[in-house]
């Protein structure tokens, strides 16, 4: 039961992210939005993606897993709510990074050029910030983060932070801006980015308690 549950972690986690990429720059096409650019997939999905799904193959087993009923002989990865929970979350990320950058253009700090580089950055903050939060969610598709323990595998703790390492580093030190085509965010910028990264966490556990209440879980 471990070794499943932790394959179907790192597939919705998986899915869910790169659902979230497609859907990002589909919709951003539409609305003529420059939200994304190639380097900035490389390296979340080098990055953000691999780091944290290897973590969550090897998570411990999951609090109450002999509780729940036997997996029938047609179940699949996408079973147990891992099908839903993949749509959903993969929707609920690519709607928060274009909120930051909708936010972005909306209330700027600069203008022209400097406005749309801003922009541009904290799409891709967001996305990556936004990837490694969902990592915790993936840790269960209807138990709340802090039952499952969010910090009880020193694996999936190193995980996150050398790509949160890795993904700051790409804004935050000097002479990656060029490479990468991000600028130097302000703490007003900032706090937007962690805002709408850190949200995915209270929506998702929000979903989960209400899945839990409908008895879901069961």
């Amino acid at each position: 039961r471990k070794v499943f549950s932790n394959i179907q972690k790192t597939i919705q986690y998986l899915l869910s992210a790169n659902t979230a990429e497609v859907l990002t720059i589909f919709l951003a096409t539409l609305f003529g939005w420059d939200v994304l650019q190639p380097v900035h997939l490389l390296w979340i999905n080098l990055v953000t993606d691999t780091f944290p799904a290897i973590a969550l193959g090897v998570e411990p087993t999951e609090p109450g897993i002999m509780t729940h009923k036997p997996r029938g002989r047609k179940a699949s990865f996408f079973s147990g709510g891992v099908l839903f929970a993949t749509i959903y979350q993969g929707i609920l990320q690519a709607a928060l990074v274009l909120g930051v950058y909708g936010a972005a253009i909306t209330w700027p700090v600069h203008t022209g050029n400097e406005m749309h580089a801003d922009a541009l950055t904290m799409a891709f903050a967001t996305l990556g910030l936004i990837q490694l939060f969902h990592a915790f969610n993936a840790k269960s598709v209807y138990q709340s983060i802090l039952t499952v323990g969010p910090f009880r595998s020193r694996t999936f703790n190193w995980s996150i932070l050398v790509s949160f390492i890795l993904l700051g580093v790409t804004i935050v030190v000097p002479g990656f801006n060029k490479i990468f085509h991000v600028t130097h965010l302000d703490a007003y910028q900032w706090a937007m980015v962690l805002v709408g990264s850190f949200a995915m966490i209270i929506i998702v556990e929000i979903v989960k308690a209400i899945q839990r209440a409908m008895g879901l879980d069961k």
